[in-house]
């Protein structure tokens, strides 16, 4: 299929494949790529649920927690409050991988921010409670809350929430 690129206007490719995933259920995952100037976007979306707001959260405090499977969709936004991570939707920012590949996508971040000075001290805390989550000897919380009941924590840990969440309506 075809359709418009958001930074320059050309025609873009865009693929849309279905994926199974395990316990979780069938997916669409939709990439764009524009061939005249190289933006790419990707999402998710669920197929098989309702679209129900949901978060998802889970306590990550072993080497192997760091295995479970992340699906973020756009709309999804993931907190680390041991870190004090927050990472608000953007459009064309869902992805699937492992809790340590998000760990990998917030390491990445503090990388670059350590080499600013003011930065610097806060970013080198982060980078080594990362190395010690992902060692076994630190906790973390990972949470992922969703509107469109699109993202997912995959895990067969038995501490594990997810709850679909009802919107309240002020009258």
């Amino acid at each position: 299929m075809k359709e418009k690129c958001p930074l320059c206007g050309a025609e873009s490719e865009l693929h849309c494949v279905p994926y199974e995933i395990p316990f979780f259920g069938e997916i669409m995952i939709f990439t764009a790529v524009c061939a005249s100037c190289g933006y790419r976007s990707t999402d998710v979306m669920v197929l098989s649920a309702e679209e129900k707001r949901k978060r998802c959260e889970m306590v990550i405090s072993s080497a192997e927690d760091v295995n479970a499977i992340v699906v973020r969709s756009s709309s999804g936004a993931i907190e680390i409050p041991e870190l004090g991570v927050s990472v608000e939707p953007k459009r064309g920012e869902a992805f699937i991988t492992t809790v340590e590949g998000v760990l990998k996508r917030v390491e990445n971040v503090a990388k670059m921010l350590s080499k600013d000075g003011t930065s610097k001290k806060r970013a080198d805390e982060v980078l080594k409670q990362i190395e010690e989550i992902k060692l076994g000897k630190a906790s973390m919380t990972l949470i992922i809350d969703d509107p469109t009941g699109n993202s997912a924590i995959i895990s067969d840990k038995q501490f594990f929430k997810k709850e679909n969440v009802t919107e309240k309506t002020h009258s």
